[in-house]
């Protein structure tokens, strides 16, 4: 019988995630049920608000329950069906959490089209956490002009990566804020930003001030603290700062550091707006199709790292808390 392989998690993290926070254990397969199907899980994707539910606290996204499988989105590949809608091999996204194999109602899932894209895009370029996010935030958030001054934290990462990116097939000056050399270098070469800064190099605030002299227009932020204060310090007149994230914040979610340059927005007349891309669900069809065309235009790509074995996905997660990557970060179990 095969057996679901599964990582749960084993004790709540105290301050920076660690491997050891979880546990891999088995379990047998039930029997199915009228209108489940069985999946053999082929990529999960690897997020950051993972994070954000693994602490003793109830957040935006809920709380992960000790010796839970670990909540994460993936693409799954039907072995075994008892539902009329889904019929073994078809492709498709939903909550796979971290584990091997797993049973769903067909009603819960998404069936892909393979015809174009990988499955796996959905995750990464098509993903609702990285290319869709990156939309929303960059065009329906920070409505960015041809022409405009648009800076990115966290620009190496997937959802950078894509919003970096998507800036530029608008015709905006892009600048990635990225954490050492490789990452700068990645952005320039493989993203296309104008310019990027190390924000590991120190004087992050100079760096911002020199690359962008007449101010920033947008600032699309993944890190907050210190890194948004920088940003803060040099937007432009009647600047928008989106915020998609702040991952240096969840390590303690407890006492998350606010901007204390939150007063640049009044006297520079600017706005600050936060999203979640959940608020835009109804634009998800035209998100999927422009990209779409991006990336058949090869004006849009995005390079993933991908992890073997579910045993991998602890180390990719911290990895992930880390900035140890660029890109994409998916598992494969």
């Amino acid at each position: 019988m095969t057996k679901i392989r599964k990582i749960v998690l084993s004790q709540r993290p105290s301050g920076a995630l660690k491997e050891t926070d979880f546990t891999l254990v088995e379990s047998d397969l039930k029997e199915l049920e009228s209108g489940e199907v069985l999946l053999k899980v082929e990529h999960i994707s690897i997020d950051a608000f993972i994070r954000t539910m693994l602490d003793d606290r109830d957040g935006h996204h809920g709380k992960l329950d000790l010796d839970a499988p670990v909540t994460a989105l993936g693409i799954g590949r039907v072995v075994d069906s008892r539902s009329d809608d889904l019929q073994q091999g078809d492709a498709v996204f939903g909550p796979m959490g971290a584990q091997s194999h797993v049973i769903w109602p067909a009603g819960m899932l998404r069936k892909l089209d393979e015809s174009s894209v990988p499955a796996r895009t959905y995750l990464g370029a098509l993903g609702m956490t990285t290319g869709l996010t990156a939309y929303a935030g960059m065009l329906c958030v920070g409505k960015v002009q041809a022409g405009e001054t648009v800076v990115v934290s966290a620009a190496a990462g997937a959802v950078g990566s894509m919003a970096s990116q998507i800036a530029k097939v608008a015709g905006a000056r892009v600048i990635g804020i990225a954490g050492g050399a490789e990452k700068c270098d990645y952005l320039m070469s493989e993203i296309g930003c104008d310019d990027a800064v190390d924000y590991k190099a120190g004087d992050l605030n100079s760096k911002l001030k020199a690359c962008c002299p007449d101010g920033i227009d947008i600032f699309f932020d993944n890190v907050g603290g210190v890194v948004l204060d920088a940003a803060l310090d040099n937007i432009a007149k009647c600047a928008r700062v989106v915020i998609c994230g702040a991952i240096s914040q969840y390590n303690d979610m407890s006492s998350v550091t606010g901007p204390s340059l939150y007063l640049r927005i009044p006297e520079r007349n600017a706005s600050m707006l936060g999203f979640t891309v959940d608020h835009y669900a109804e634009q998800f069809p035209k998100m999927e199709e422009e990209i779409s065309g991006w990336i058949r235009s090869g004006k849009l790509s995005l390079p993933e790292q991908i992890e073997k074995g579910i045993e991998s996905f602890p180390a990719a997660l911290v990895k992930l808390m880390n900035g140890g990557h660029k890109g994409k970060l998916l598992v494969e179990p």
